[in-house]
């Protein structure tokens, strides 16, 4: 019985050895994972308190691993707006983790010992015990090579814009002066190719024009220089300058607006946003479709819709419509052209206005998009 009771305590401890062994083993491995990441990991306990920090987050950051190691995360390592004003610890990511016992994911700015910012994506998954967190764990990813490159892209697209815009603009105002005759009359085959050379060089205008105001808005440097003026007036003039191609379609457009709206808006910016769903409803309707028009005061708002009746789109390409460079593929996206910008300045340009835009289509029934600013009526 004496030695039976030995043989399994030696088995015992063999098995315990074998266990500590690969735990050790489990550790050095994990250890060497978790150093290896090109991207910063940061664990913490139930109330933040940081347990483990890798190299890579270490070298970001500019700290050593005793700055951090058991340091509350909020108060440790600082997250600033884009105005480099820190951002309140309840906002942040890593406690709406915690408290949520969710995933989050998004962008911010830490702050490195040094001072300087170093912008970062970040997703943080809370450590779920019987569902309860008891932990979270932080990957960063640093986008500051990502920032400089979207900014030099940025600045380029807008110097080329301005350098193309100006020679542009002189050719316009030769070529209407020759259609107008100042340098001695046309022949009808000669006015009928310079009208046409206008209208080429005024699409050359409108790419040039939202090249430049995309890039106005990646860089976030897109203003608004608001006036107080009449919506109606401006959608009327809108309307009269699309209308030789809405009649060249033999199109029919129906309005129905108030006598009249008054609205404190940038009017070169909203004249933009109605352009672009005036164009877009007359290239994506056939020949002898309607386009209707309506502009109404909601409460302390006002709607302008623009409906169509031509091919629609299904309801998966609505997700994306609003993105850059999308164009969405149809029966007559080939023939309508376009730089898959203007959906995108719309949004924009809407929601510096303290707006929203909204779509609804279904295919072959057509579109409706409803832009909703904030109301300042005057009369």
């Amino acid at each position: 019985m004496y030695v039976q009771k030995n043989d399994y305590l030696r088995e015992l401890l063999v098995e315990l050895t074998d266990s500590k062994a690969k735990l050790e083993e489990y550790r050095i491995s994990t250890q060497a994972t978790i150093n290896s990441l090109g991207e910063g990991l940061i664990v913490t306990d139930v109330r933040g308190r940081i347990t483990t920090i890798n190299p890579y987050a270490l070298e970001s950051l500019g700290f050593q691993e005793d700055e951090l190691l058991g340091q509350w995360f909020p108060r440790s390592i600082v997250a600033v707006d884009q105005h480099s004003h820190p951002i309140p610890q309840l906002d942040r990511i890593i406690i709406r983790a915690l408290t949520t016992g969710q995933t989050v994911s998004g962008r911010t700015r830490y702050l490195r010992k040094n001072g300087s910012v170093m912008p970062v994506f970040i997703t943080v998954s809370p450590v779920l015990i019987d569902g309860r967190p008891t932990g979270a764990i932080e990957v960063f990813r640093d986008l500051t090579g990502e920032t400089q490159l979207e900014l030099a892209k940025d600045e380029f697209v807008s110097l080329a814009s301005h350098q193309l815009r100006t020679p542009a603009t002189g050719v316009k105002l030769i070529l209407s002066m020759l259609s107008q005759g100042d340098f001695g009359d046309l022949t009808p085959k000669q006015k009928k190719y310079v009208d046409k050379a206008i209208q080429s060089n005024d699409h050359q205008l409108h790419i040039i024009e939202s090249l430049l105001s995309a890039a106005q808005v990646d860089s976030g440097r897109m203003e608004l220089e608001r006036d107080s003026t009449d919506l109606v007036r401006v959608l009327h003039e809108a309307v009269n300058e699309h209308m030789a191609i809405i009649q060249d379609k033999q199109q029919e457009v129906f309005m129905d607006t108030p006598p009249k709206l008054i609205l404190t808006i940038d009017v070169s910016k909203i004249r933009m946003v109605i352009d672009n769903l005036l164009s877009n409803a007359s290239k994506y309707s056939n020949p002898g479709d309607r386009i209707e028009i309506e502009l109404t005061q909601q409460g302390p708002h006002i709607q302008l819709s623009v409906t169509d009746h031509g091919v629609g789109m299904p309801t998966a390409d609505l997700k994306k419509l609003f993105t850059k460079f999308t164009r969405i593929k149809n029966e007559l996206s080939t023939s309508a052209g376009g730089t898959g910008l203007g959906l995108f300045l719309v949004k924009n340009i809407v929601e510096l206005h303290q707006g929203t835009v909204t779509v609804i289509s279904d295919p072959g029934q057509g579109s409706k998009f409803t832009i909703t600013l904030p109301s300042n009526q005057d009369v």
